[in-house]
């Protein structure tokens, strides 16, 4: 039926958010969703059953030490090695060990090559052998605050402005650290436990440390309550 002449007419219709204005909104809300700590995570991960392992070695390049006999650059040997079992449907073990074994010479500081310290060289029936580091040395100074060159054997003065630097290096005797870790977890319908050990030991050194935790879940696992316990000690040979 049309409208009639001369009256007001009104109309209420609802209409609809634009397609793309929900797409947008879905987009957000799902990106907020994957922030830390905002994304729910079911109570039981599935986890396979794994052993790893790994070997990695470092090693550095050798140094122009100006005359004096380059030290062994300092290299490092890793061994690594981890695993987990599924001892039953609810109940795993992880283990890890890991073994650096390391030696060589390594930059402390650098120094004028003009200094009669540095990479100090030492003799054995009158032939230099080798060098020790020497931090703190001397320089002799220009007017011009330029250092005058020293012979890096003799360290005698060359009366000439020597404006060269020298890396110190320091050595170690090789060097083994052995660490062994190893955990046990069970878990329920609506808790966890966890329990945790290892140790570590060096040549003078050694350690060892222990945990306990556990996890409470309420509200359909939207509230968790956690607790660890954790004991530790070190101690350091002495005599070494």
């Amino acid at each position: 039926m049309p409208p009639c002449q001369g009256g007001n007419h009104q109309s209420g219709t609802l209409e609809a958010p634009p397609v793309r204005s929900r797409n947008t909104l879905h987009a957000l809300t799902s990106a907020a969703l994957v922030l830390p700590g905002l994304l729910i995570t079911p109570g039981h991960a599935v986890g396979k059953d794994r052993i790893n392992f790994q070997y990695s070695r470092y090693q550095e390049g050798e140094r122009n030490l100006y005359g004096v006999p380059s030290l062994k650059p300092i290299s490092a040997d890793v061994l690594h090695g981890s695993g987990i079992f599924s001892l039953t449907d609810r109940t795993k073990f992880s283990f890890g060990y890991t073994q650096d074994t390391w030696s060589g010479a390594t930059p402390i500081t650098i120094t004028p090559l003009a200094t009669d310290g540095g990479n100090r060289p030492y003799f054995n029936n009158g032939v230099v052998v080798g060098a020790s580091p020497l931090i703190n040395s001397n320089v002799l100074l220009d007017r011009d605050l330029n250092p005058i060159g020293r012979d890096s054997i003799t360290k005698q003065s060359l009366g000439v402005v020597d404006t060269r630097s020298v890396m110190v290096m320091s050595s170690a005797s090789p060097e083994t650290r052995r660490q062994a870790t190893f955990g046990l977890s069970h878990e329920w319908n609506e808790a966890v436990i966890n329990v945790a050990g290892g140790f570590s030991r060096e040549r003078d050194y050694k350690s060892s440390f222990g945990s306990i935790g556990g996890r409470l879940d309420f509200n359909q696992k939207l509230t968790s309550v956690k607790e660890t316990l954790n004991n530790s000690s070190r101690s350091r040979d002495q005599a070494e």
